[in-house]
């Protein structure tokens, strides 16, 4: 009880990032909800295109080069440095003039309106005497009218300031055909998506920062303190015909080979550890439905009976029955009615001839599954199967949602704690195994189900151990062929009936 209780401080407190662990939730995030990045990415795209297209207003620009010199009756008329010096004034007082507004209410008086319709700039050439002004409108008339306006009435006005100019007119663009600032709709739509892409790389950051679940056997130890048995590999069946069986078990032949190495190496560590302590009844559960508790379950009673083994599969999950169905058994009374006193032992005690075992199915489902499971009648039944089998396997319902799991936990030998990658939170994982412990029940190990390949350990070890099973055992480091694995599994079948 102390190990899980410090258990679940561990998992409560924070602990340091771990890259691997965040690459390989952003990866599988992405997987996941990858159209929540794409639609980032074009909502973003979209966004920036419409925001430009409506705050979009067509500005056009006149402008006009002048060469600036001092009036001929000027003693520094014909110097260049003084013309230099008189445009660079120009240039410095026209801010000013504009500031103040005189040369604004001049050039407004001139056209006949209150308010000029554009802005109004001026520059100059450095080091030169070239002087230009620029005018800019949303109505390309205006903007000439203003320029024409500036170049009649600026040296009058400027002439306070830097004394009389002459300016010389070299261009004059007129009116505008066409506006000077018409965007870039393309540009501007990318530019929306890179940052709509880079809003769906911090969600997947974020996903994978918060999501506190099982990635690895490693987390195992570090979060419930228990020791990973084995990692059994996602297994995806392609759906080629209907003939095709689509049970996920290692008498199928369409199983991949990684699976069925899997369910060996979980087979013999798990005939050493019962044998070490005398179990014979084994009690699988998980903290969540979802998991692959079922098909663990029925998995590790096939692999046992190939080994020569007398198992029993017993359905004990009353609530939500699914053994008879998972073997393709016929539909029938099982446990719930043995229980009530339905039914005898020897009527629901049934042979599965196609995978080599015992199967108790749990029969009619029941909401009240506490109080059934909790009947002196469970401890007799129990009492009764150890004696003539090898082993009994006990498929039961989630340990973090109901009771059930507890009450065959107090009659059971040994339990295994089944848990799919990446799925349930860890600190719903350790209150689950508190569960376990509470009934002083030894937990045998942890099974890591539905994995994938990652950046961590799991990679690495997994397919290192299977390549170095699969040598020593004879497969060469290679995948079987359909052929092959059906040849071996139908063998095996024969030598554990």
């Amino acid at each position: 009880m102390s190990e899980q209780t410090n258990a679940r401080t561990e998992a409560q407190e924070p602990e340091l990032i771990d890259l691997t662990r965040i690459l390989d939730g952003m990866w599988k995030a992405l997987r996941h909800d990858f159209w929540i990045v794409i639609l980032l990415t074009l909502l973003g795209a979209a966004l920036f295109f419409v925001r430009a297209k409506i705050n979009y207003v067509p500005q056009y620009l006149s402008s006009a080069t002048f060469t600036v010199s001092a009036d001929s009756q000027s003693i520094y008329s014909s110097s260049s440095y003084y013309n230099n010096v008189t445009a660079s004034q120009l240039e410095s007082t026209f801010p000013y003039l504009l500031t103040s507004g005189s040369l604004s209410r001049v050039v407004a008086a001139d056209l006949g309106v209150e308010q000029l319709n554009g802005s109004i700039t001026a520059s100059v050439m450095p080091n030169t005497n070239l002087f230009t002004i620029e005018v800019r409108s949303g109505d390309p008339q205006a903007a000439s009218d203003i320029l024409n306006s500036v170049i009649e009435n600026y040296p009058v006005v400027a002439e306070q300031v830097v004394g009389r100019t002459v300016l010389e007119l070299l261009d004059n663009t007129g009116v505008a055909d066409q506006p000077y600032n018409t965007p870039n709709y393309t540009r501007t739509a990318l530019k929306g998506g890179l940052m709509g892409l880079a809003a769906g790389i911090a969600f997947l950051f974020l996903v994978a920062f918060t999501r506190r679940t099982i990635q690895r056997e490693d987390d195992f130890k570090q979060f419930l303190h228990a020791e990973c048995l084995a990692v059994l590999p996602q297994v995806s069946l392609k759906k080629r015909s209907r003939a095709q069986r689509q049970d996920i078990s290692i008498c199928n032949p369409h199983i991949a080979a990684p699976f069925l190495e899997s369910m060996r190496i979980l087979r013999t560590r798990l005939e050493r550890l019962a044998g070490a302590s005398g179990s014979k009844v084994l009690l699988v559960t998980s903290a969540a439905p979802g998991e692959g508790k079922s098909t663990v379950a029925a998995n590790i009673a096939m692999a046992l009976a190939m080994n020569g083994k007398k198992v029993l599969l017993m359905d004990c999950d009353i609530r939500n029955p699914s053994v008879g169905d998972m073997l393709g058994l016929r539909p029938g009374k099982g446990v719930y009615e043995l229980l009530k006193g339905e039914t005898t032992l020897e009527e629901v005690f049934r042979y599965d001839k196609a995978h080599g075992l015992y199967v108790l199915p749990g029969g009619k489902p029941c909401a009240n599954a506490s109080e059934i499971l909790d009947a002196p009648q469970m401890a007799q039944l129990l009492s009764s199967v150890r004696e003539l089998m090898d082993y009994v396997i006990l498929d039961t319902a989630p340990v973090g949602m109901l009771t059930d799991t507890a009450v065959l936990a107090e009659l059971a030998d040994g339990a295994l704690f089944v848990v799919k990658q990446d799925y349930a939170p860890i600190p719903h994982l350790v209150e689950a195994a508190e569960q376990l412990a509470e009934s002083r029940i030894p937990l045998l190990g942890c099974i890591l189900n539905g994995a994938t390949a990652t950046l961590g350990s799991y990679g690495q070890s997994y397919y290192s151990s299977y390549y170095h099973y699969s040598r020593y055992g004879g497969y060469g480091g290679r995948e079987e062929t359909p052929a092959q694995s059906k040849s071996r599994v139908k063998s095996s079948s024969r030598q554990g009936s």
